[in-house]
């Protein structure tokens, strides 16, 4: 395949499933190897020579599994990155850790971690769109790693072009080269005469993905259908295409009736659920569960099942244990879903922000959720600091009162909103430590500031601005605390 050729039916893709709009700022996932070299590559050239004008840069994660060869791939694609003159952001992550502490496969671990990169990334460099280099041949072993496994109708629909890269996510994630097969990318890659790294684990059959790509296909190629990968993606596509348009009718009804009623807990009428064919049921509910931010990778049919039959009253059952703390549990005819709490609740229950509200020093400021804010004027004495410390919970902090001041009031957050994290050099977006801090985006308008007229000085449950820290010259305490 030519490489005008390769370029042009990369544009044929992104157009037919309109995977970029003009003006799109796209992170580009590069992992050294010939999928997303090329799709790389072809992304530059086509927004050259194209009215896009998007915003293109470069993100790599250092999976750290591969010792020196990881540390190799990391500087080739830093390199590749300078050579086209875009943005390079890099990330290692320890998979074998993450691995261990939450007992899944490295495959998994590694893919949880990219793309909790990839998200924490979108965010902070406000992107619309994060591209990655999966391709045909990919979409085929995917479906067939799925057969094998055990599948519904979602998982034969195979990889599609686009979704959200996750349910709070506003970034899209696509699929460029989801229409053209590995050949091909080679093939693109020789003409250009550009280099790419080889992942040596990618050649041994030691997973069940490798031995499907080895041994599996090429087995099913020679001896029953030689266009067998085909096939597989023509499957995907019809089935995709069936329970995309499925999903979109869904999408509405859940968004229309699963309400929010406070942080960790959500509810909709059971009737939506009842007396409806099975797969109907499956695919709401993942709906649902996708928007509370349950892991689906954790969800099995017995979750799926045993929620229905207790909606259905099959069982006697009112309550179902879920991943991650989560539980459902039938309350008259709402179908609530909640998380356990693991910490000191620190947040101020579910509402609209609110106008700052004056602190009283000394005195208690009552909140909008019926809590007080207490505030105390404390003599430095020997020990104190020490004594705080043994005793802290998330709802309590010290200041130093003189830094701090006596004009001080209680808001939630405002756009462009910055102040000093203890322990940290210079300001930074209270934005940036919400994604430091995997703080759930739809709990950041709770979280309670307790604010100067320039700058927060305590987000509450979090973190105190260094500039209001208690220090040897501090002479008067500011003692804080919600009640």
């Amino acid at each position: 395949m030519k490489s005008l050729e390769f370029e042009n039916r990369v544009k044929d893709t992104i157009k037919r499933y309109n995977l970029l709009q003009p003006g799109d700022n796209v992170i580009i996932g590069v992992s050294g190897g010939p999928d997303s070299v090329a799709m790389l590559y072809a992304l530059a050239e086509l927004n050259k020579r194209t009215e896009w004008g998007c915003r293109l840069q470069v993100a790599h994660v250092n999976h750290m599994l591969r010792g020196q060869e990881s540390q190799d791939d990391e500087h080739f694609v830093r390199d590749l990155a300078g050579l086209l003159g875009l943005e390079f952001t890099v990330k290692k992550v320890d998979v074998r850790e993450f691995s261990s502490r939450e007992k899944c496969s490295i495959e998994t671990a590694a893919r949880r971690l990219r793309y909790a990169f990839f998200e924490e990334l979108a965010e902070k460099a406000s992107a619309t769109r994060v591209a990655v280099g999966h391709t045909a041949d990919d979409n085929a072993e995917t479906l067939l790693h799925r057969i094998i496994r055990g599948t519904g109708l979602l998982g034969l629909g195979g990889i599609r072009p686009s979704r959200r890269l996750s349910p709070t996510s506003n970034a899209i994630l696509i699929r460029p080269l989801l229409h053209i097969w590995r050949r091909d990318v080679f093939s693109y890659i020789e003409e250009k005469g550009l280099k790419y790294r080889i992942d040596s684990s990618n050649l041994r059959p030691e997973n069940l993905r490798n031995r499907i790509r080895l041994e599996l296909l090429p087995l099913l190629e020679d001896r029953y259908n030689p266009q067998i990968k085909d096939a597989l993606t023509k499957l995907g596509d019809v089935l995709g295409r069936s329970n995309d348009f499925l999903q979109s009718r869904i999408s509405k009804m859940v968004e229309a009736n699963l309400k929010q009623v406070e942080p960790g807990a959500y509810s909709f009428e059971a009737d939506l659920l009842r007396h409806h064919p099975p797969f109907f049921q499956h695919f709401f509910l993942k709906e649902v569960f996708s928007r509370i931010d349950l892991p689906l990778k954790k969800m099995d049919h017995g979750h799926y099942n045993r929620v229905v039959e207790m909606v259905e009253g099959v069982t006697a059952c009112k309550q179902v244990e879920l991943p991650e703390k989560w539980t459902a549990c039938l309350e008259g005819n709402m179908l609530c879903f909640r998380r356990a709490a693991t910490q000191p609740r620190t947040r101020a229950a579910s509402f609209e922000p609110f106008m700052p509200l004056k602190l009283n020093i000394p005195g208690a400021t009552e909140l909008p959720d019926g809590r007080k804010l207490r505030a105390e004027i404390l003599s430095m004495e020997n020990g104190l600091l020490d004594k705080f410390k043994d005793e802290k919970t998330p709802e309590e902090e010290i200041l130093d009162a003189d830094k701090a001041g006596e004009r001080l009031h209680v808001r939630t957050r405002r756009d462009g909103d910055r102040f000093r994290p203890l322990g940290v050099d210079g300001e930074k977006k209270l934005k940036d430590f919400f994604i430091d801090t995997k703080t759930p985006r739809w709990e950041r308008n709770n979280v309670l500031l307790v604010a100067t007229d320039a700058h927060p000085v305590w987000v509450v449950g979090l973190r105190i601005d260094e500039r209001v820290k208690i220090t040897p010259d501090t002479r008067r305490v500011l003692k804080l605390s919600v009640r």
